[in-house]
């Protein structure tokens, strides 16, 4: 029978005393794994043992003679209860010992502790007689120090591949992981309601009402892949909006937990690693899997560790290619991504989920979004000089198509059977997150160019800055549809997007339904207010991401007409031959007649160089703290992108508004480039984060005082 079962076949009266070891083997014998050779793991090792008041040899009424064999001392004569008892040794009860006084063996409890009527306890460590033995209080001192440094300071070392196994170990030793394993459950209900504030309108995903529903039925005690994806929620808030983790904290009198916030990051990477299993690619993914490796990656992006980065937009981008998202057509119908069926891709063998009846639409989307940021995300590192080869989404064909944008419906209007329509007057914040992908799908004409003929190759001048031009166009096109919701309005000054800091009111722990994580939005009482914030974000989020793209196809444009200029020196002024078969095929992409004025395309370029210093100069009058810090990496990444080739750019090249405007432009440079070292890679926090605070603050305030000295001296206002 088991060794697990209370029950057992042996006869009733006492087995002979066993070995320890002889005791050992024999329970592995019985073990399943044993009979195929399989090693047994010590957790089925510590179950299969007896309780342990069995496991005390009898070393005490037992003595080992020179033969091997046991000896019994001092057993009277009689039964075998009788026979057990014996006579031994035994240390005064904790009263006896404190007063000094002799414990007879009657008990528990004594004659003194009867008489006294107090309890008689054996719960006083026995001491050892002589001088203290040095060598063990020194062990005793190390696996003391140890244990404290793995409680407080093993999730604060930085994460590489190498230490992996380390953290996993670590975590295996440890008790059950749950959500209280990041931080409080109080606190973490308060970054979970940050995080779909903050993060959630620019990477909308988990689907909100269906997570928060499983968050308050804590699913993270019963699903692993739940707490990961809880984890990397929190990872990526804290990497990305490092200022309200440390708000909470510290209004919590908690600061102390842990010592900058990029320890925190590190805690929750483990958690979601551990929390996935080594595994966890051989069991069935979901979109959700993706969601997890896609923050997880981007907290990686925010922390400056690109090689953990690349690996887990890597993987994103293969769950989804598995999971079939990338398709035009029932993507997340197949589990194997429309894998033929002559190579055993069986639709009920996958269709596990209830989709013989329809779609899942909560996944559909969330399977499009994934996608779709994953298309921008790469598209933005591109436009940096970012270029990876396992980075890839290959330009639509006719063939495969790029599946269709989200629909622009909210979270709460999405179920899975069925889809409501946006309600009138709400503007979804979906729309804010389309309007991004628009302006770099405006891209998709010279990305197929480049991956055709080569980056930075000039093969028929004439029909590549026709590509150029009407990208160009284009771009500058897709806000001209933007909602009044998203819309900066021109005759806006400095201060445009007003601060909206709420007054912080800690969680009230003994009254659960106060402040809670659930639909009642407690930390909002404002829903609009909240609403109103969220465009905010992705007001500057889609500015920045268009003057960006602009900035990129200018610059394209002349590195292009530069490597064009040295082949006619080379060629000693000879015009370009012919294009040849291969140059015609960009035909296809092209919108218009190749019979345009192509020498006016050159002067539309360097007219546009101006516009974009105007733009800027506009978008950077109007910044403020809690509209761009969410998002500041990213953000700052974009504008020091633009800035820094504005300022670098050739004299010769610069138009008037660009000379004025190119010292304020340093400045706003240098003030990003401060923000920029500040970020959680690059901090170096104090344990209650002061220093740190005090500095973000003095460089938010120099960036203030900036926008106010180019507004009082008019700029481009009195243009």
């Amino acid at each position: 029978m088991s060794s697990y079962s209370g029950h057992s076949s042996y006869p009733h009266h006492p087995p002979p005393p066993q070995h320890p070891q002889v005791h050992q083997q024999s329970a592995q014998s019985n073990d399943p794994l044993s009979h195929h050779s399989l090693p047994i793991s010590p957790q089925y090792q510590y179950d299969a043992q007896p309780p342990q008041q069995h496991q005390q040899p009898l070393y005490n009424n037992e003595h080992i003679n020179g033969n091997g064999t046991q000896d019994q001392q001092n057993a009277p004569p009689g039964g075998p209860a009788e026979a057990q008892k014996g006579n031994r040794l035994r240390k005064a009860c904790d009263s006896c010992s404190v007063r000094k006084v002799k414990c007879d063996e009657a008990g528990p409890p004594c004659k003194a502790c009867a008489a006294l009527e107090i309890p008689c306890t054996f719960n006083r460590p026995s001491r050892r007689r002589g001088p203290p033995n040095r060598h063990a209080e020194e062990v005793k001192e190390r696996e003391k120090r140890r244990r404290l440094e793995g409680s407080l300071g093993d999730f604060s070392t930085p994460t590489s591949p190498n230490n992996i196994a380390a953290t996993l170990v670590a975590f295996s030793s440890s008790s059950v992981l749950n959500a209280e394993s990041i931080c409080p459950i109080d606190t973490l209900k308060l970054l979970v309601d940050d995080f779909f504030t903050y993060i959630h309108p620019l990477a909308p995903f988990p689907h909100e009402p269906s997570f928060r529903a499983a968050f308050q039925h804590r699913e993270d005690l019963s699903n692993p892949s739940f707490l990961a994806l809880l984890a990397s929620m929190i990872g990526v808030l804290v990497a990305s909006f490092p200022r309200r983790p440390r708000l909470h904290l510290k209004n919590q009198q908690r600061q102390n937990m842990f010592p900058s916030s990029i320890s925190l990051v590190e805690r929750c990477h483990k958690i979601a690693v551990e929390a996935r299993g080594p595994g966890y690619l051989d069991k069935e993914l979901t979109v959700y899997d993706a969601v997890t490796s896609y923050f997880l990656g981007l907290a990686a992006a925010y922390t400056f560790q690109w090689k953990v980065c690349r690996l887990y937009f890597g993987e994103t981008l293969n769950i989804m290619r598995v999971l079939g998202a990338h398709k035009a057509e029932n993507p997340l119908y197949l589990g194997t991504g429309n894998v033929p069926t002559t190579f055993g891709a069986n639709v009920a063998q996958f269709d596990q989920q209830g989709q013989s009846d329809g779609k899942d639409y909560i996944k559909q989307e969330i399977g499009r979004r994934v996608f779709w940021i994953m298309f921008v995300g790469i598209r933005s590192m591109q436009q940096l000089g970012a270029t990876f080869g396992e980075l890839l989404i290959p330009p639509p064909t006719p063939s495969e198509p790029y599946p269709p944008l989200p629909i622009e419906v909210d979270d709460e209007y999405i179920f899975e059977k069925r889809v409501e329509p946006q309600p009138e007057g709400i503007r979804s914040k979906l729309a804010g997150f389309n309007i991004g992908i628009r302006i770099y799908e405006t891209l998709t004409p010279l990305a197929t160019m480049e991956m055709a003929y080569g980056i930075d190759q000039v093969f028929d001048w004439n029909r590549q800055k026709k590509v150029l031009e009407d990208a160009l166009r284009n771009v500058k096109n897709v806000l001209h549809s933007v909602p009044p919701e998203l819309h900066l309005q021109p005759s806006t000054q400095s201060g445009q997007y007003e601060p909206t800091d709420r007054q912080y009111y800690p969680p009230m722990t003994d009254y659960p339904g106060v402040r809670t994580n659930g639909s009642d939005m407690s930390q909002w009482a404002d829903a609009e207010a909240r609403r109103s914030l969220q465009f905010e974000i992705q007001k500057a989020n889609i500015y920045a991401s268009q003057l960006g793209t602009r900035s990129y196809i200018v610059e394209k444009y002349w590195n292009l007409y530069e490597v064009y200029e040295q082949m006619k020196a080379d060629n000693d002024g000879a015009s370009q031959g012919s294009p040849g078969l291969m140059a015609t095929g960009l035909d296809g992409i092209l919108p218009g007649s190749l019979t345009s004025n192509y020498d006016g395309i050159e002067t539309l370029v360097a007219g546009e160089r101006e516009s974009i210093v105007q733009d800027l100069l506009r978008v950077l009058g109007s910044i403020s703290q809690v509209n761009m810090e969410p998002n500041s990496g990213s953000f700052i990444n974009k504008i020091r992108q633009i800035a820094s080739t504005l300022i670098e750019t050739p004299r010769k090249r610069k138009g008037p508004l660009a000379l004025k405007s190119e010292e304020y432009l340093g400045r706003f440079l240098d003030v990003l480039m401060k923000l920029e070292r500040i970020s959680p890679g690059n901090r170096n926090e104090s344990a209650d984060g002061v220093i740190d605070e005090e500095e973000e603050l003095r460089n938010w305030a120099d960036l203030r005082e900036y926008q106010m000295r180019f507004a009082q001296s008019g700029g481009f206002l009195v243009d």
